[in-house]
């Protein structure tokens, strides 16, 4: 049998909502045709077959596929959006919907679960408190979730308890942790705290771009301009061409030479 029999024999399975026997020949298709636009609509299919058998894990993994078949198709993104808010990943399905929603604005299907997810995350943003968290990438994901809705303070909170729970752990989300609490500090001119959380973050990972940017620009704050100058440099050597540190670079040359 052709990619394109397995396929047609996937779809009717479907609709008798044989889902097994679906995801079989679907299977079987992408063996034969395993990229292209093609694989995209079956990785795509075996995606809906798999979330209507609860096995949201590989439903996300054949959205990523199609996807890569297909970046501007919108299904891949919506079968990652589907699987992402049965896992309860909710800040992440809204993402995956926002960008299906580049492919075909003003769909009605994708608005509506993009406005009840967002309900859904502020809801739990109102309601949840840090000390109730006890699993440090929650936490950092409610951080971030907060940072978005310009809530600083309830952002900084959680970044702390990421913090905490990470313990002595130097893993890479523990240095972006401590970068995005000082990016809260950020908002409201604590240039110490800045300084303090993004020296920290460094101390994890040395070529921690964003915790450079952030603490040059804090000891731009508080008038330091050497080290200011030295850590725009350092970024300059990982990441050359950045024009907001090209800009940085050229204030504290005329502040050190004024």
């Amino acid at each position: 049998m052709t990619a394109e029999q397995h396929k047609a024999k996937g779809n009717d399975a479907f609709k008798n909502k044989n889902y097994t026997e679906a995801i079989a020949s679907y299977s079987k298709a992408i063996e034969l045709e395993p990229t292209g636009t093609g694989a995209g609509a079956l990785y795509s299919n075996r995606a809906a077959s798999y979330s209507a058998l609860g096995q949201h894990e590989k439903a996300l993994l054949d959205g990523d596929s199609c996807v890569s078949c297909r970046p501007d198709w919108l299904k891949g993104y919506y079968r990652k959006g589907i699987a992402l808010d049965a896992l309860g990943r909710i800040d992440e399905a809204v993402k995956a919907f926002q960008d299906a929603l580049k492919y075909e604005a003003g769909n009605q299907e994708i608005t509506s679960k993009i406005q009840a997810l967002n309900e859904a995350i502020k809801k739990r943003n109102d309601t949840a408190t840090p000390n109730r968290v006890s699993d440090p990438e929650e936490a950092r994901k409610l951080g971030n979730s907060l940072f978005g809705q310009g809530k600083y303070d309830g952002a900084s909170a959680y970044y702390s308890r990421a913090i905490d729970l990470y313990g002595s752990s130097s893993c890479p989300e523990k240095a972006s942790c401590y970068c995005n609490r000082a990016a809260c500090h950020q908002q409201t001119h604590n240039y110490q705290a800045v300084i303090a959380d993004c020296t920290a973050a460094l101390a994890i990972d040395a070529n921690h771009a964003k915790a450079l940017i952030r603490r040059a620009i804090a000891y731009e704050g508080n008038e330091k301009w050497k080290l200011a100058l030295e850590d725009y440099n350092a970024v300059n050597r990982l990441t050359p061409g950045l024009s907001n540190v090209s800009q940085g670079i050229v204030r504290c040359q005329r502040a050190i030479n004024y």
